[in-house]
């Protein structure tokens, strides 16, 4: 009988003790600071830009980068933190032998227009909405540092008309301030 009463008041004893109606006090976290890494951070063709300067000549403001490079291709994506468009592809091959007809007639998309006052030979070409983005505006180029360089603009899919008219501009000013002949 001992036993069981030794028993039922250790039962009670931690009952009771589980019964504590007060919460632990909660802990403040410190606030979250949020650091924006420079694009030039993601390596590859990201060395080549960074978003003040892609703001300053397209206009439109990116906050993330990420790049890839394969065999001697190098290239750079920035987009925004809101959505996967708008998005902006740089592209390079490090060095070529094409000369500006070569690169005019072999290399050129067959839609694009070629266009004058950058590199030895560069094109525009601009395509509609397609694969749940807006329409994209391209511009690529054989640079004077015998490089191949592609600028790829895509827009968020309920993009206006005159935004896109726009942005042949922006991305012609961003491709003539990147060619150099420095490589």
């Amino acid at each position: 009988m001992r036993s069981r009463s030794v028993v039922l008041g250790a039962v009670a004893l931690l009952a009771l003790a589980g019964c504590n109606e007060r919460e632990a006090p909660a802990q403040s976290l410190p606030p979250v600071k949020i650091v924006e890494q420079p694009a030039a951070s993601a390596g590859g063709a990201c060395i080549l830009w960074d978003y003040d300067f892609i703001k300053e000549k397209t206009g439109v403001a990116f906050q993330v980068a990420a790049s890839d490079q394969v065999d001697d291709t190098s290239t750079c994506v920035v987009q925004t933190v809101s959505g996967d468009w708008p998005d902006l592809t740089l592209s390079v091959v490090e060095s070529t032998t094409a000369d500006a007809e070569l690169f005019l007639s072999d290399l050129k998309p067959k839609k694009a227009v070629k266009i004058k006052g950058l590199g030895r030979a560069a094109y525009r070409l601009t395509s509609k909405a397609a694969a749940g983005h807006g329409p994209t505006v391209e511009i690529g180029w054989l640079s004077e540092a015998d490089q191949l360089q592609t600028l790829r603009f895509t827009f968020a899919k309920d993009a206006k008309a005159d935004a896109v008219t726009a942005m042949n501009t922006g991305l012609f000013n961003l491709a003539e301030a990147m060619d150099t002949t420095d490589g």
